[in-house]
C-alpha cells in the first residue's frame, strides 16, 4: 500500500528548526548587545560585525533548512514514482516479474552461502 507524502511532517521538522535558529539567534544577539553595553565605541564597531556575522550564519542556516526541505519533498515524490511504476511492470508481466525474482534470490542465496563458507574457512 502506498502511504501519503508527508508534507506536514517535513513543514514541521522544517519550521521547529527555523524556530530554533531564530531562537539562538536572538540569543546571541542578546549577548553581543550585553557585552557591548559595556563596552568602547571600538568595541561597539566589533559587535556590529559580529552582529552582521551572526545574521548570515543565521540565514545560511534557514537557506540550508528550505533546500533541506525542498529535496524531500523531491525524494518523496521520486519514490512514489518508482513504486508505481515497479507495480506496473510487474502487473504487465507477473511471470517474467516472478521468474526475475526467483533467479535474484537464487543468486543472493548463492552468494551467502559462498561467502559464510569462506568465513568459515579462515
Amino acid at each position: 500500500m502506498d502511504k501519503p507524502l508527508d508534507t506536514n511532517s517535513t513543514n514541521n521538522t522544517h519550521n521547529t528548526f527555523s524556530r530554533g535558529v531564530d531562537s539562538a539567534s536572538g540569543s546571541m544577539h542578546r549577548a553581543i548587545d550585553s557585552a557591548a553595553d559595556a563596552a568602547s565605541p571600538a568595541i561597539k564597531q566589533m559587535t556590529t560585525r559580529a552582529h552582521n556575522t551572526v545574521d548570515k550564519m543565521a540565514n545560511g542556516a534557514t537557506h540550508a533548512a528550505d533546500a533541506l526541505a525542498t529535496k524531500s519533498t523531491q525524494l518523496h515524490q521520486l519514490q512514489h514514482q518508482l513504486t508505481e511504476g515497479t507495480r506496473a511492470q510487474v502487473r504487465s508481466h507477473p511471470l517474467m516479474s516472478l521468474g526475475i525474482a526467483l533467479a535474484g534470490g537464487a543468486l543472493f542465496s548463492l552468494w551467502l552461502s559462498r561467502r559464510s563458507g569462506s568465513s568459515n574457512a579462515g
